[in-house]
């Protein structure tokens, strides 16, 4: 790819409005969730537009019969909490006080959402201006393969997540699928757990990777970072098995009724997603799944925990995981079983007698 990126500046009054009319975007499956910083973090992003300064970002230009169409790639943090902000979503942290240069005044702003703050300092933020570098995407471009070109030349040298490279590596009807349940899907926007430091190094993204493998039936070596991407990178998945993987989404949210539950782990949903695909009786399934997902059934060193903990990513340890389930299963249904015979042999004696 030969391609150099034109820029363009915009105040945040503009970025503002480009986004509630849909002008600016942050549509790229390769773009991580927003809300991904703490408090602190976006405060500070406030105080940077008024004392220092804030950083550009980078988007796809791309051109519609109605207007251009700028989705960022690159930035995304950074413009949904000024966005937010503005928009008087939230309140800023403690800050120190600074010498607004427009008006040589000192104002301390700790604590104000956007409508409190002084007219001066409002009307500063507004005319602070965010360079935008931007990519034009033209008919003859290959979309998918200047994304990902321009994804790994922003991340050289820089920390990205081996969970977030194993997605950039997956052809974009992935990504797409990926990206889709994050935003979308029951199970991880109000069922799963996952901590914020989860969150930053992509562990929903991981998750859903996973369980297309599980879905998939094709061969892999192992569940380790480098090994999905991999995986992805040879394999093309259809839209079969990502219809029959989203199905399997709804039916382990629909087994915890839609609501947050501490058992829908990263390698939890996964093992569960390798579990129903096997099954039959998915009704016998999700009975036993919140049979055992209540920690009172489970032991440690059971056939399931017996192949967490360490080693997990380990092909003989992620199949054992889906294997475990289902011995525990078969154990409880035939202790039910043989229950269901006493009780059925004292009710008939008791009829003799």
């Amino acid at each position: 790819m030969q391609r150099k990126p034109k820029g363009i500046s915009w105040s945040i009054k503009q970025i503002c409005t480009m986004i509630d009319k849909g002008t600016m975007t942050f549509d790229n499956p390769l773009q991580r969730a927003t809300g991904q910083w703490d408090s602190d973090d976006a405060s500070l992003l406030i105080d940077s537009t008024l004392t220092m300064f804030v950083p550009e970002v980078v988007a796809l230009q791309i051109k519609q019969d109605k207007g251009n169409i700028y989705d960022i790639i690159d930035g995304i943090q950074r413009l949904t909490y000024i966005h937010s902000y503005v928009k008087d979503q939230w309140n800023l942290n403690e800050l120190n006080p600074f010498v607004l240069e427009t008006t040589n005044e000192e104002h301390n702003i700790s604590g104000l959402k956007f409508s409190e703050l002084p007219e001066e300092v409002r009307d500063a933020i507004l005319a602070y201006s965010i360079t935008v570098k931007y990519f034009e995407i033209t008919e003859d471009d290959d979309e998918e393969s200047m994304i990902k070109e321009i994804f790994r030349r922003l991340n050289k040298g820089t920390r990205v997540s081996g969970e977030h490279l194993a997605l950039v590596s997956a052809k974009k009807n992935v990504q797409d699928f990926v990206h889709k349940m994050i935003t979308e899907h029951k199970l991880f926007t109000d069922v799963a757990k996952f901590t914020n430091k989860a969150v930053l190094k992509s562990d929903k993204q991981m998750t859903i990777l996973q369980s297309i493998i599980y879905v998939s039936g094709l061969d892999f070596c192992t569940f380790s970072t480098k090994d999905v991407e991999k995986f992805f990178m040879t394999n093309d998945i259809t839209e079969e098995v990502l219809n029959r993987t989203e199905g399997l989404f709804t039916v382990i949210a629909d087994t915890f009724n839609n609501e947050y539950n501490k058992f829908c782990t990263k390698i939890n949903i996964t093992s569960m997603v390798g579990f129903l695909s096997n099954q039959e009786n998915i009704r016998q399934v999700k009975n036993f799944l919140v049979w055992y997902s209540t920690g009172k059934n489970s032991k440690p060193g059971d056939a399931f925990k017996n192949n967490c903990g360490a080693s997990s990513t380990k092909k003989e340890k992620v199949l054992g995981r889906v294997k475990g389930l289902e011995a525990i299963m078969i154990d409880k249904l035939k202790k039910e079983e043989k229950e269901a015979e006493k009780e059925t042999e004292t009710e008939e004696n008791t009829e003799v007698a």
